[in-house]
């Protein structure tokens, strides 16, 4: 239960009573439940968004839907991709990305991308009907397990840093693991068309963690956040292609 617990309180803002977390161990196992607590930030969402589309329009709720999540992940992995952002279009090498992405101030490029992330997720949002809310909780899945996958086959690209408390590199049984569980929850969502939304977003992952790690040397906590964040709006508009 504690390393569901440290999962939990790692990725949400969700108010648990846990002593302070202070065991490697803990945090590396903790890893196992990601998609647990995608699901059930995803399941969140989705309630709420229902219940919000039975009270205001849809674009208000949209809207509203989209200040819970920020609430609720407490901007955690928007702020990685504000960070990432910034480092990699505002560094001209490894070394100089690396020391941009450790700047707390954002830059014009990070809030730039973090505005078009947060349109794009309400645009989206507007699009939903209540027969496709399993998208959201699809997608919420996908992009915390995207979060294990960058950990297990990407160095990590500094020496110390936050993502150093899981290291989980080559971990394959770990990936085994939350593979599985991701690909059980995501059918018993949607099917063969969950399924699709896995692979496709799995591609997308390679991809993009491939060009992060070969201008940074590794991946670091910050693109742990983006990586998370692009891969839930791929599964929101593969979701939306899909199911729409």
């Amino acid at each position: 239960m504690s390393y569901f617990l440290c999962a939990l309180t790692f990725l949400t803002r969700i108010p648990i009573p846990v002593k302070a977390i202070d065991q490697p161990e803990t945090f590396k196992k903790s890893i196992y439940f990601f998609p647990i607590v995608g699901l059930i930030i995803g399941g969140i969402l989705a309630g709420s968004f229902y219940l919000l589309t039975k009270l205001f329009p849809q674009t208000i709720a949209a809207a509203l839907l989209l200040f819970i999540y920020v609430l609720l992940t407490g901007g955690l992995h928007l702020d990685g991709l504000i960070d990432t952002v910034d480092g990699i279009y505002g560094g001209r090498s490894r070394e100089h990305r690396l020391e941009i992405m450790k700047d707390t101030h954002p830059g014009a490029f990070g809030v730039l991308g973090a505005v078009v992330i947060l349109l794009i997720k309400y645009s989206i949002y507007t699009q939903l009907s209540s027969d496709m809310l399993v998208i959201l909780i699809a997608a919420s899945v996908m992009g915390r397990q995207a979060m294990v996958w960058v950990q297990i086959f990407y160095p990590y690209a500094r020496k110390q840093g936050l993502g150093m408390l899981f290291n989980i590199y080559g971990n394959v049984p770990l990936f085994g693991v939350t593979t599985g569980i991701t690909m059980v929850i995501l059918f018993l969502l949607a099917q063969i068309n969950g399924l699709y939304i896995f692979f496709i977003c799995s591609i997308i992952l390679f991809i993009l963690a491939s060009w992060l790690s070969h201008l940074l040397g590794g991946l670091t906590g910050d693109t742990y956040g983006a990586s998370c964040e692009l891969i839930e709006i791929s599964a929101l508009l593969t979701g939306l292609l899909l199911l729409g």
